[in-house]
């Protein structure tokens, strides 16, 4: 498995896009095969911009030297498709704490700093931007978060989005985010997001009014013994989401078998255009925003408004200034 799924690592881009059930090939490249932009007014940086991101799938494992391989050459699949942005999943460079490894009792973080200044040079001499998941350091007797790097096509840390909304088994490892990140890339606004983020409606809706057009969100439904609920819950919770709310999504998953669903794209008509395979490696390429489906229409004309006293956590932040930092070094 390791070793095929290195061999599909380095496939091309246009090898890992699916086919939709009508036999066409399903793919924003070149964006002119995709319906003209409709985009709700007043949201976004700017409307007539367009933004290329490609999102990847591996199978995350607890090496970071390893898991920085895979990034590494979807960074240059990414590159070679023309993409802006590369989209990695939850935890996918340091590993995901209590699924990955057992915990982060005695964690190499000099090796995981070591992998990432690696993969930041690599993304600046591609003139990349990259969304990296990993964990943030706090300090020796705090637990770090779980965290989305947004590095820049410098090489960079422009923000950092630590998990707001952790579970029951992320708190026993992650300090819990209190802040929401949004960033304009040529011209489109991004919010990020992790895995259990989107069974809380609140976080799509507070993103909206941030003026998010796309959603990059990362998620870890792997490493399973075989088919639950998640199979089904986030290829219905996120098109439902991006329908309330108007916006597009981005959303990937590790690949290590077994995994519960393959990465996707959702539109605010509530379609998913391109999906991949679960339990392999592989990468869409897919421009933002790129209108709706053929037939599609908005379902919603007056999204709900996020309440004052509305929670924006599960969980109990750590209030530490590193977690305060959007920038600060890992």
């Amino acid at each position: 498995m390791r070793a095929a799924g290195k061999a599909l690592a380095g496939a091309t881009v246009l090898a890992a896009l699916p086919r939709l059930s009508d036999g066409e090939v399903s793919n924003s490249v070149p964006a002119a095969s995709q319906p003209s932009p409709v985009i709700p007014t007043g949201q976004g940086a700017n409307s007539g911009a367009t933004l290329r991101i490609a999102t990847c799938q591996f199978p995350v494992s607890g090496n970071p030297v390893e898991n920085a391989n895979y990034i590494r050459g979807f960074l240059r699949q990414a590159a070679e498709a023309g993409a802006h942005l590369l989209h990695t999943s939850e935890a996918c460079l340091s590993g995901y704490a209590g699924i990955d490894f057992r915990s982060f009792a005695d964690y190499d973080w000099a090796r995981l700093r070591e992998v990432t200044t690696g993969l930041r040079d690599l993304a600046k001499e591609l003139k990349l931007w990259l969304v990296l998941g990993s964990a943030h350091f706090l300090d020796q007797t705090t637990k770090p978060s779980n965290c989305l790097y947004l590095i820049d096509s410098e090489g960079r840390i422009a923000d950092r989005y630590d998990k707001c909304f952790c579970t029951g088994g992320d708190q026993k490892h992650y300090s819990v985010g209190d802040r929401l990140v949004t960033h304009d890339i040529r011209g489109v606004r991004i919010g990020l997001a992790i895995c259990y983020d989107i069974c809380w409606p609140q976080l799509y809706i507070a993103y909206r009014e941030l003026g998010a057009t796309v959603m990059v969100h990362s998620f870890h439904n792997a490493r399973s013994k075989g088919p639950n609920c998640l199979d089904t819950l986030n290829a219905r919770q996120v098109p439902t989401r991006c329908a309330d709310n108007r916006l597009w999504a981005v959303c990937n998953n590790s690949s290590q078998p077994y995994s519960h669903w393959g990465s996707f794209i959702a539109r605010p008509d509530a379609t998913i255009p391109q999906q991949l395979e679960i339990n392999q490696p592989g990468m869409l390429v897919h421009d933002f925003p790129d209108g709706l489906s053929k037939g599609g229409w908005f379902h919603n004309q007056k999204p709900m408004r996020k309440r004052e006293d509305e929670i924006m956590s599960w969980g109990t932040p750590a209030r530490h200034a590193r977690q305060a930092d959007g920038q600060a070094e890992p």
